[in-house]
C-alpha cells in the first residue's frame, strides 16, 4: 500500500468507512486484521495515509494540497458512493485527521483512538507534549503558509454539523488523556476511557471484542 488513497469498494456494502492512516501510515496493526476484527469485510472502504507525517495539513499528492482540498475530495467521494452511513476512523495522527475531516465535512460519524487534538506549539509546550518532534517541525514547516488546523477544539466548537465524535483513550498514557480531555466538554464529543492500553488502545479494544459495536456505532 504505496499511494495516498486507496479506494475498495463491495457489491453488498451498505455504509462507508474512511481510514485515516497514522505516523506510521497504518491503524496500529494490519489493516486486514482491523477490519475481520471490526466485521466490516463487506462495507465501502477507502484508506488514506498522510506519507510526508504532517497530520494532513499538507494535502495528498495528486489529490489535495490543503486540508479544504482534501475535505472537497472526499465530499466528492461520499456523493459518488451513496452509503447508507459513513464512518470517519483514525489511531493517534489518523485519529486528528478523522476529527478534523469529521468536522469540516459533517454528516459522518467520527471513530478516533488515542488521537492528537492539537499539535499548536503553544499546546504543546504548555501540555509538556514533546512527542514526535521531527514530523511536527517539518508540519510547522509544510504548512505554516496554508490554511490549516493546528487545534481541533475551535474547529468542533464552530461547526454547525450535528456531530457524533467517539474518542477512546486510555488513562494509562497522560498525553493522550490529555488530548482527549481538549475537547471533552463539546457537545457531541464522547471521551471513553479506559484503565489499559496505552498509546496503544486500539489493540485492547480488538483483544477484548469491543471493536465490532464501536465500528458500528452503537458502542455505550
Amino acid at each position: 500500500m504505496n499511494e495516498p488513497i486507496e479506494i475498495e469498494l463491495s457489491e453488498n456494502g451498505s455504509n462507508l468507512y474512511v481510514f485515516f492512516g497514522g505516523i506510521a501510515a497504518g491503524i496500529a496493526m494490519p489493516v486486514f486484521e482491523f477490519y475481520n476484527a471490526s466485521k466490516i469485510i463487506n462495507d465501502h472502504k477507502i484508506f488514506l495515509r498522510d506519507f510526508s507525517q504532517s497530520w494532513y495539513q499538507n494535502g495528498l499528492p495528486s489529490i489535495s494540497n490543503d486540508i479544504y482540498s482534501t475535505a472537497q475530495f472526499l465530499t466528492s467521494q461520499i456523493e459518488d458512493i451513496k452509503p447508507e452511513k459513513v464512518y470517519f476512523v483514525g489511531n493517534s495522527m489518523g485519529g486528528y485527521a478523522a476529527i478534523l475531516f469529521g468536522s469540516l465535512i459533517g454528516s459522518v460519524e467520527v471513530i478516533a483512538f488515542a488521537p492528537q487534538t492539537f499539535i499548536s506549539p503553544i499546546l504543546r509546550i504548555r501540555h509538556r507534549d514533546n512527542r514526535w518532534k521531527k514530523q511536527i517541525r517539518s508540519t510547522y514547516r509544510k504548512s505554516f503558509l496554508k490554511r490549516k488546523a493546528w487545534n481541533l477544539r475551535p474547529l468542533l466548537i464552530r461547526s454547525s454539523h450535528n456531530k457524533k465524535v467517539s474518542v477512546f483513550v486510555s488513562k494509562v498514557d497522560k498525553l493522550d488523556h490529555k488530548h482527549a480531555s481538549h475537547i471533552a466538554d463539546i457537545e457531541g464529543v464522547n471521551i471513553y476511557e479506559f484503565e489499559d492500553g496505552g498509546h496503544g488502545i486500539v489493540k485492547l479494544l480488538r483483544d477484548q471484542g469491543k471493536l465490532p459495536a464501536i465500528m458500528s456505532g452503537t458502542y455505550a
